[in-house]
């Protein structure tokens, strides 16, 4: 949670006098008329104090007579209700002869009693609601899951696939394949009422996830734009990456009509209607680079700079910021498949649903603090569910390139690199044109 600093830095705030003009002074230690970097270039202090005041109203507080009671330390008492499961399960249960078994009861014991006893040091979440216990909660539960996946890490591809039949039998066997991509024939006019037989002979797990999955995107981002955005981002991914999952081979009414204007559109609109209903603050990521022009004029080493072209800096480097948020969330959802490939996981297990709702509502707290960073001039660091979903995400790459380095390096179709290239030279074009040249 990000709070401004009671003495503000000279080059990002600034002070007002009593006429209210904003003033600045050179930072120490720099030369006169010489700017070092584009956080040289100061904000009005009442741009700054409308920040800050605005989100201040979504901080967690203490003393409003609900949460105080949870967030005081609760020590002695946890230790003695640890300690009383302890001396029941020493001298009053027989041990099991089954080893598995005896894992299974050791992982859930240890679980639990990691979450008792971390949840009261737990950082709590940007919101108030549903309560700080369930965000600290999450945070310990996430800790647990960058052990596991930690652990998995240092042992071989058929070892971690074996270890994981401790927590389930049914794991730890080759998977069988289900084809999507064949007979796409989406329309017969001699049989119409085949369309909605071949509709409902694809309803599997995968509309489901589909619908859930953006929903709850939709209740972390906020923003029309920006799900629609990955919605039709991954279906191109899809494409592009059937050579390597066979499960994205699909057909394109499949793609397009299914998932991304059925599963995925009624998910958002769901989600967005539900941040409505709540009356719940939406974001507006597009306008993350639509920085306020100031007047001002600072000399620096080339020579007079005026602030339309301070505020194009930032404008770009927000934007570049917002194109990198929604390259790790695609990242983030891709995981799921090559961790199915890599570790034998069927996306239908319980163990990818409990990542996915994991992730899908941390991602709420991911997106609160990741936007204020970039709304907020006054927010000078990343949340801590930022830097552990960071920290799980790149855990999980670093799972499927060490197990799945045979699957990464089978190549790209000519066409699907071309048509990369062709795109990001676009976005390029796109960038310098729009914070550069326009």
């Amino acid at each position: 949670m990000c709070e401004a600093s009671n003495t503000a830095k000279m080059h990002r705030v600034g002070r007002s006098d009593q006429s209210g003009q904003v003033g600045h002074r050179a930072r120490r230690g720099a030369s006169s008329g010489v700017v070092a970097s584009d956080d040289d270039d100061p904000l009005p202090f009442e741009f700054l104090l409308k920040k800050k005041l605005e989100w201040s109203q979504g901080n967690v507080v203490d003393g409003n007579g609900r949460t105080t009671y949870f967030r005081r330390s609760y020590i002695v008492p946890l230790l003695l209700v640890l300690v009383c499961l302890l001396v029941y399960i020493a001298p009053f249960e027989q041990t099991a002869t089954n080893d598995k078994h005896n894992v299974r009861r050791y992982v859930g014991i240890f679980v639990m009693m990691f979450l008792a006893s971390a949840a009261p040091f737990a950082p709590a979440g940007p919101f108030k609601w549903p309560h700080p216990v369930f965000w600290r909660l999450l945070t310990c539960v996430a800790v647990v899951y960058q052990m596991g996946l930690a652990f998995l890490l240092f042992q071989t591809a058929n070892d971690s696939r074996q270890v994981l039949k401790y927590l389930d039998e049914s794991l730890g066997e080759p998977l069988t394949r289900k084809s999507y991509g064949e007979n796409c024939t989406f329309w017969d006019a001699e049989h119409p009422e085949r369309v909605m037989q071949k509709l409902w002979e694809e309803c599997d797990i995968y509309w489901a996830s589909h619908l859930l999955g953006f929903c709850l995107n939709a209740l972390a981002v906020r923003d029309y734009w920006l799900t629609h955005v990955m919605s039709v981002m991954f279906e191109l991914i899809e494409y592009s990456l059937e050579h390597q999952i066979p499960v994205f081979e699909e057909c394109w009414w499949d793609h397009w009509i299914l998932d991304a204007a059925l599963c995925n559109g009624l998910g958002i609109w769901c989600g967005m209607k539900t941040l409505e209903y709540l009356d719940m603050r939406l974001y507006n990521w597009r306008g993350l680079w639509n920085v306020p022009v100031y007047p001002s004029k600072r000399e620096t080493r080339a020579g007079r700079l005026e602030s339309h072209d301070w505020s194009r800096t930032r404008r770009f480097k927000r934007c570049l910021a917002v194109l990198l948020y929604i390259a790790s969330l695609l990242i983030m959802e891709l995981n799921a498949f090559y961790l199915k490939s890599v570790l034998w996981i069927p996306i239908s297990h319980w163990l990818q649903l409990v990542r996915l709702v994991l992730y899908l509502i941390g991602g709420a707290a991911v997106s609160r603090q990741v936007y204020q960073y970039l709304d907020d001039p006054n927010c000078k660091s990343l949340g801590p569910w930022t830097l552990m979903a960071f920290l799980l995400v790149i855990t999980e790459l670093a799972i499927i390139v060490r197990f799945g380095r045979d699957l990464l390096l089978i190549p790209f179709p000519d066409h699907i690199l071309i048509s990369w290239i062709a795109g990001f030279l676009a976005l390029t074009s796109w960038l310098v044109w729009r914070f550069f040249i326009e």
